[in-house]
């Protein structure tokens, strides 16, 4: 076995001037070694020897000179002698030589032939030598042919001004559906008779041996039995050597997927653009090199603006001092998580009378190969009657709750010196009918609570009253409380014996009320409603659990949305407004919490909310 380590091997090969290889027979043939002259030949001819493959001499030559060469390698194996070969190295960047491959076995004892070293001498060619002139023209002339027919485009040369077919490829007479037995050396308005409805292009493409100027077609729709598309066609002149066209060479390209993506991208940009128009949405760009913003024009009439373009600081200072921190905040988020955002701010406007208005704005960022956001682009609608319709109604619903507070404390109050009186006496119908009457108070009592709340959400006037209170203790009072006014339910709590939070003990208060609740307001009668106060990752986490008539999945992410109710015939007959779970939301969302809930439809449901623990 040679020894490939060798350092007396490694010299003679370093001192060889003539590439030399040392290639194994089994399993194949790989190069196991060779000499500085050989890796030198192989990169000036345009190989790597990435991975020293003995195919890159076989990937140089025409088939036929192929097969002689394994036939060779073959010989010296069977016969364990020397053999000569003289090839042409017909595809590689030095054409104009031969090479003379000799090769030698390793002989070892009687054992087969395992290795071979072959050594390559070039020999140039005589190029005025008509033989090798020859050769070349033919096969340039198969370089060529096969390159045309293999071309992945549609392929043809026409001959003359009558545009006789000399060559066509596969894919152009496919589009043709024609052979080549009735297309090649006849007219192209004689073979094809379909040309006939085509004459200002075929008398614009006879005009290429008058003038020499190349065509180029864009977007030429054809129909054929077999085809119905759009392609780009160009039509390059052939000359002599008198300068003269006598052919006309025809690539011919398949554009039908493209130019149906333009028009549906046509189609789908017309649709945008009737809808902002109809909604008076306005667009905008923001080209963060240059840090330039482009308005469209029912964006520079939002913000009455003289110009379609103004700089990124010009911008800011139109949006109002409160708004300006959440606004650019948002657009910050949205870049670092690559996704949407939308956003409502106020802006102030300066121009012959001062005024305010409300926007939203929706946007996204995009960005080049490198990862960096290079553009954001968006739309923005006035929204300002719509808030000022919103800031009026909650001004209203605020003023018409605490105005009802007054008669309804009032009359809690009669009620509670009337249940005082009569419980002295053995009127016992009397006594239950203002229970009941107490019951109700109370319930229209939280109902205008949760109107004054949402109004004082809205406004932000809202503020949070914070102490340490033990979250377990809290849990037990609300579902003794919730005891006494719901008799028709089981309510159980669960939970650690304490958990002590910083939080308004009044509004979480509220949250577990309105949590329990709903939870007997959507469940049968006698049903468990189970309450649970759990730690997890420095969270207290409370959960409400009922046997009712469950949620469908795709309605649980609008539960905790202001004013909406789940739609079902079996909510139909339960009251509401669709408040409670909107105050919930912010009271837990302002302590740094989360809510959430999940639901199995026609089983029950669960309804949770976090509250950081107390350090």
């Amino acid at each position: 076995m040679i020894d490939l380590a060798s350092p007396f091997l490694k010299a003679l090969l370093k001192h060889a001037k003539s590439p030399i290889i040392i290639f194994k027979l089994k399993p194949v043939l790989v190069v196991v070694e060779h000499n500085d002259a050989y890796q030198a030949l192989i990169e000036r001819i345009g190989g790597k020897l990435k991975f020293y493959d003995i195919n890159i001499i076989p990937n140089l030559l025409s088939d036929a000179e192929k097969v002689l060469l394994i036939k060779t390698v073959q010989k010296v194996s069977e016969l364990k002698a020397r053999r000569m070969l003289v090839i042409h190295p017909i595809y590689s960047n030095s054409p104009n030589v031969k090479w003379e491959l000799e090769f030698s076995p390793v002989l070892q004892n009687d054992g087969p032939v395992e290795y071979i070293i072959c050594s390559l001498r070039e020999i140039p060619q005589d190029e005025n030598n008509l033989g090798h002139i020859l050769f070349e023209l033919s096969e340039s002339e198969a370089r060529f042919r096969g390159f045309f027919e293999q071309a992945p485009l549609g392929m043809c040369v026409l001959k003359g001004p009558e545009l006789i077919t000399e060559y066509a490829n596969d894919n152009i007479l496919k589009l043709w559906a024609k052979t080549r037995k009735e297309v090649i050396g006849i007219p192209q308005e004689e073979a094809r008779p379909e040309l006939g409805q085509q004459r200002a292009l075929l008398d614009r493409v006879k005009d290429i041996f008058k003038n020499g100027q190349p065509l180029t077609i864009n977007e030429l729709k054809i129909t054929t039995p077999v085809a119905d598309g759009y392609f780009i066609a160009f039509y390059e002149p052939l000359k002599n050597d008198k300068n003269e066209v006598t052919r006309v060479l025809v690539i011919i390209k398949d554009i039908t997927e493209q130019v149906n993506f333009k028009k549906e991208l046509l189609k789908a940009k017309d649709i945008l653009k009737i809808a902002m128009d109809a909604s008076e949405m306005g667009s905008w760009n923001i080209d963060l090199e240059s840090k330039q913003v482009l308005l469209s024009e029912r964006s520079q009439q939002i913000y009455e603006l003289e110009s379609n373009r103004l700089g990124i600081e010009e911008a800011k200072s139109l949006v109002s001092d409160e708004d300006i921190k959440h606004l650019t905040s948002g657009i910050r988020r949205a870049l670092h998580h690559r996704n949407a955002f939308n956003i409502e701010y106020q802006i102030n406007l300066n121009g012959i009378s001062a005024k305010s208005k409300w926007l939203r704005t929706a946007g996204k960022a995009y960005y080049n190969e490198e990862g960096k956001a290079i553009y954001i682009a968006g739309a923005v609608l006035d929204i300002t009657e719509h808030k000022q319709d919103e800031i009026r109604k909650n001004d209203f619903i605020g003023m018409v709750s605490h105005e009802l507070k007054t008669p309804l404390t009032s009359l809690s109050a009669y009620i509670q010196l009337l249940q005082h009186k009569f419980k002295e006496t053995d009127n016992d119908f009397t006594i239950q009918i203002l229970d009941k009457i107490n019951v109700q108070l109370k319930r229209m009592s939280l109902m205008i609570d949760g109107f004054l709340n949402v109004s004082l959400f809205e406004s932000g006037k809202i503020l949070l009253n914070r102490t340490n209170f033990n979250l377990v203790d809290l849990i037990k009072t609300v579902a003794d409380e919730n005891r006494i006014v719901l008799t028709s339910h089981f309510i159980q709590v669960i939970g650690t014996k304490e958990v002590v939070v910083n939080a308004d003990m009044d509004k979480i208060g509220n949250v577990l009320n309105n949590l329990i609740g709903n939870a007997a307001k959507y469940s049968k009668k006698h049903s468990l409603i189970a309450i649970k106060c759990e730690i997890q990752n420095g969270y207290a986490v409370v959960s409400v659990e009922d046997e009712g008539i469950g949620i469908k999945e795709n309605d649980i992410p609008k539960l905790f949305e202001r004013f909406y109710r789940v739609e079902s015939p079996d909510t139909k007959t339960i009251a509401g407004f669709g408040v409670g779970l909107y105050i919930c939301a912010e009271v837990i969302e302002r302590h740094q919490g989360k809510i959430w809930a999940e639901s199995k439809f026609g089983k029950g449901s669960t309804f949770y909310f976090s509250l950081p623990i107390s350090k």
